[in-house]
């Protein structure tokens, strides 16, 4: 009798590297799926979001807090800035396969990978940074954000798909390890800035603690505004006279942070039916894992330090454009993340949990991105738990 073998998802995706068609479980029965075919599927989601996010941004034009004149629309930035990542990134890959005979052609792979750096980069100048110029507005505003994100297309496609991809599998997802390289130099401007939390007499934009407690009111002494006023301030359209319901905001649209997660319904319905239509090829558990992880910590938080209700944290750390984005189009990486089911929850449970607690203790609010590198670091340990279906015969 032949002896077939099962292979799930994660096998799949290995063969993909190859460009192969595999064969399941039945004789002559081939996947329909190759990795050109997936990746034509997720470049299609990420541009359905792209085209969303700067459909809703193009009633928003930034005001240069300096001159107090306008700026470049922001959704023609976005627009600007997907071409310009997707184009650094395509261009780059076809340059290597020219110039080097290692370096594999993987066109629809690096158009992904160049949209996904143009929806992981922050766009947008909160209206409350206006009045004070504590956030290097030129990072989030046309043209400078141009530079940026070429950079970080370049770096990522280089670095750390190219020349890390040599060695084998990859180590850390590239868009995220690029962008956090890439903006280093402004870790305690963008990535850390310690001076939200100052008061506003004190040139501070007081921003409550989330290590202290949070609501709908001001609470004690933790900032002198309520969390969700400061959440209203930071991603409404700025030219708005008064502040949408705080559930609309992180729910529907906000007009600051990543394009990606500007409306988090969207990504969630984008993100699920990509997941339906490739659900045997993409790592689904992490998604899932990760955002029930985070649910259960933002209560836990909530508990701890006494909110004064448990939605607005809740809100917070589930629909920041950062966490809703990641969660479905950055922590599924098959290249970066566990091969087995049971090592992807853990690394689902793993990544939710640091987001709560360095968003909560560092004061970093894309706090996911540095939660992915460390778990995309431990991705190797955790293939020891569990195994792939395709160890078992019938």
């Amino acid at each position: 009798m032949r002896k077939s073998y099962k292979l799930d998802s994660i096998d799949l995706l290995t063969y993909f590297e190859k460009g192969d068609y595999v064969r399941m479980s039945k004789p002559k029965e081939y996947s329909y799926m190759t990795k050109d075919k997936l990746m034509m599927y997720t470049f299609v989601a990420l541009l359905v979001l792209t085209i969303i996010t700067a459909a809703m941004w193009s009633q928003v034009t930034p005001i240069n807090p300096a001159t107090m004149e306008p700026m470049m629309n922001l959704g023609l930035t976005l627009a600007l800035t997907a071409i310009i990542a997707v184009g650094v990134a395509v261009g780059v890959d076809v340059l290597l396969n020219k110039l080097t005979s290692d370096s594999q052609l993987n066109t629809m792979s690096s158009a992904v990978f160049g949209l996904i750096v143009a929806l992981s980069y922050s766009l947008g100048a909160p209206g409350m940074s206006l009045a004070t110029d504590l956030i290097p507005v030129g990072l989030l505003t046309a043209p400078s954000c141009f530079f940026y994100v070429a950079f970080i297309s370049l770096v990522g496609l280089v670095v750390f798909k190219k020349v890390v991809g040599l060695s084998g599998r990859k180590i850390v997802n590239p868009a995220a390890a690029a962008k956090f390289v890439v903006l280093l130099p402004f870790l305690f401007t963008a990535f850390l800035a310690k001076d939200h939390f100052a008061s506003y007499t004190e040139g501070g934009l007081s921003v409550p603690q989330l290590a202290g407690p949070i609501g709908n009111t001001v609470i004690g002494t933790n900032g002198l505004a309520s969390f969700t006023s400061y959440l209203q301030s930071c991603y409404a359209n700025p030219a708005a006279t008064t502040y949408p319901d705080l559930n609309q905001l992180m729910i529907l649209e906000k007009f600051h942070g990543w394009p990606g997660g500007a409306s988090s319904l969207a990504v969630i319905i984008v993100g699920i039916a990509l997941f339906v239509i490739a659900r045997r090829y993409i790592k689904w558990r992490i998604t899932l894992a990760y955002f029930v992880a985070i649910a259960i910590m933002s209560v836990l938080m909530s508990t701890v330090y006494a909110d004064g209700d448990f939605m607005t944290r809740l809100l917070f750390e589930l629909f920041i454009g950062s966490s809703i984005f990641l969660g479905f189009f950055m922590a599924t990486d098959p290249a970066t993340t566990p091969l087995t089911y049971k090592g992807q929850i853990v690394f689902g449970i793993g990544l939710g949990v640091l987001t709560v607690l360095i968003q909560t203790y560092m004061n970093f609010f894309g706090g996911s991105l540095l939660a992915l590198l460390i778990m995309n670091l431990l991705a190797p340990s955790l293939d020891k738990i569990g195994k792939t279906q395709s160890n078992n015969r019938n």
